[in-house]
């Protein structure tokens, strides 16, 4: 773990790196600069993995290091006064230490870095094995569907049906208008082929568009009674297994 000191009385600065070094075997001081302007040009030219950052430097504020340069590494801050608490947590953050500094409290901070690093560490490998992973290509859904009213047939929009209905072995579109299609398909493969979201399966005979449904009401043994438009030809019930999922898409 590189480690960056910003402290100006050098003192100081070699007994924090002194502390860090025994807390941690594995810490490495990688700098120490004692100004604004020096930590900004070490910061140009070096990384570091975690900073601690004296408040009063000798040209300023340390605060203006933020302004003058990104910084990409957690920050702990060290300083005699506890005024700087909230504006230090406007930037880099992850700790506020008071001089002089506690062990216990130097120690906890180190232990909040690591857990901090870990977190970010595992969403990153998790992120690189998704991106790894061969992206499946977008499904295309049916937008448009031929239909048969008699020796006729037509094309209509799939956002024009409010749903469809199972009769024996044939199926039928109904149309938000009122009328009434046949559709050479079967219920399994349009529920394949149309757009989860905007059509469910109610039963075995019905699968219904989003915006056709007018209401629900509670029906015997935890089922619900669903009321469609336009109103269909006989009462449909959902079982009490499919009634979450059924509330879930009504609320997606």
């Amino acid at each position: 773990m590189n480690v960056l000191i910003v402290e100006d009385e050098q003192l100081l600065a070699s007994e924090l790196a002194e502390r860090l070094v025994h807390l941690d075997s594995s810490i490495k001081i990688a700098g120490q600069t004692d100004s604004v302007s020096a930590t900004v040009e070490w910061l140009r030219n070096n990384s570091c993995d975690l900073m601690f950052v004296d408040v009063h430097l000798s040209d300023g504020s340390s605060f203006s290091i933020f302004e003058k340069i990104k910084v990409n590494c957690p920050v702990i801050f060290t300083t005699a006064y506890d005024q700087y608490a909230i504006r230090a947590f406007e930037v880099n953050s992850i700790g506020y230490l008071l001089k002089p500094i506690d062990e216990q409290d130097l120690a906890k901070a180190l232990n909040k870095f690591r857990e901090i690093r870990t977190v970010l560490r595992d969403d990153l490998e998790s992120l690189l094995k998704n991106l790894a992973k061969p992206s499946e290509p977008p499904k295309n859904f049916l937008t448009r569907i031929m239909l048969s009213a008699g020796k006729s047939q037509m094309a209509m929009n799939v956002e024009d049906i409010a749903y469809f209905m199972a009769d024996g072995r044939y199926l039928f579109a109904i149309a938000k208008s009122g009328e009434k299609y046949f559709y050479d398909s079967t219920l399994y493969k349009l529920e394949e082929d149309l757009d989860n979201r905007q059509f469910f399966r109610l039963n075995r005979r019905f699968l219904v568009s989003f915006g056709s449904v007018s209401h629900f009401t509670p029906y015997s043994k935890s089922r619900v009674k669903v009321k469609l438009k336009p109103e269909a030809e006989e009462d449909i019930v959902i079982s009490s297994e499919k009634v979450k999922e059924f509330k879930q898409w009504m609320v997606r």
